[in-house]
């Protein structure tokens, strides 16, 4: 607690950051933690403390090391893609965007990285006076690092990708650029798969008049326009009676999930709120309704309770016989 500035932390598997939190603080301190363990041993009256503390040194070398870098860039690349990926405003779009950054970034660091890994390494094990610096590092053993992480993005990114492409013509870019023949060939396919939800004749006229009106009533940042700015535009010309296939479309693709991030906080608030002293709460209803309460305490502390009050005041009220 005396020498280092940010205390080492353990991991949970159930948290997503917690693993390059732990990592972290150890990379960028292992000249201090290596400097507490020998002093460890060299002024502890414990035996138990003496025993521990040689056996974590005896494991600081050069392959330790090495491996205790490499991991700390491939964690906090994937660490800060993972908590861009949570923002409440991201579309799928802009989330495989993330993805294919956090892919490629991957691969460039996997292709080039490693020498510079291993000279940084060298350079920390002559400072700290390691003798042990044997190190065997085969190619395949390189190539592991990254199988799990490779699979598991290019798997996220081609669904992703596959549901933004749907979608793409919506862009204010696409509405731009394409075609009417190319928006009604999308818009057919879109419908397709959406028979349900839209009505496919009327969507496909819908969306050749909707090109127009965007181009004429933001024609200067059409480009620019997401999916969200045209579905406030529609709420701010009233148009929703006009193009109500768009406007379902548009809501279908800015309420589907990135993640399960949201599913997960749930899950955890639900702990928070019924506790031991509210174990016997009755009503699933009212546990439902605490819950979006705490999740959404922001909105929920904007609430005028004043107009609250009146409200139920008024639906509950009784006429009185005098």
């Amino acid at each position: 607690m005396q020498t280092l500035k940010v205390s080492l932390k353990g991991h949970s598997d159930i948290r997503w950051s917690s693993k390059s939190n732990a990592i972290k603080p150890l990379n960028t301190q292992i000249k201090e933690v290596y400097g507490v363990l020998q002093n460890m041993i060299a002024n502890s009256l414990n035996a138990d403390t003496t025993s521990s503390a040689q056996s974590l040194l005896k494991n600081i070398n050069l392959t330790f090391l090495f491996y205790l870098d490499v991991w700390n860039q491939i964690l906090g690349q994937v660490d800060r893609a993972t908590k861009a990926l949570q923002m409440k405003t991201l579309t799928l779009d802009k989330a495989a965007s993330l993805i294919q950054a956090l892919k490629n970034s991957l691969q460039e660091f996997r292709n080039t990285e490693f020498e510079e890994n291993f000279t940084r390494t060298s350079t920390l094990v002559n400072t700290l006076g390691i003798t042990n610096t044997s190190m065997r590092f085969k190619k395949k053993k390189r190539l592991e690092l990254y199988e799990g992480q490779d699979d598991g993005i290019h798997i996220s990114y081609e669904k992703l990708m596959e549901v933004a492409d749907d979608f793409g013509f919506l862009s204010g870019a696409s509405l731009y650029n394409m075609s009417t023949i190319e928006l009604k060939k999308a818009a057919m396919d879109l419908a397709m798969k959406y028979e349900k939800n839209i009505n496919c004749a009327e969507f496909i006229d819908e969306i050749t008049d909707f090109q127009h009106v965007v181009k004429s009533i933001i024609p200067d940042h059409i480009k620019s326009a997401t999916v969200i700015e045209l579905l406030q535009l529609i709420q701010d010309y009233n148009l929703k009676e006009s193009y109500p296939n768009i406007e379902i479309v548009f809501r279908i693709f800015l309420t589907m999930p990135v993640t399960a991030a949201t599913c997960e906080r749930s899950f955890s608030k639900l702990k928070l709120i019924k506790n031991y002293l509210r174990s016997t709460m009755g009503g699933q209803e009212r546990l439902s309704n605490l819950s979006i309460l705490s999740i959404e305490n922001e909105v929920a502390g904007e609430i005028n309770f004043e107009d609250v009050i009146d409200e139920f005041a008024a639906i509950k009220s009784r006429k009185v016989k005098l």
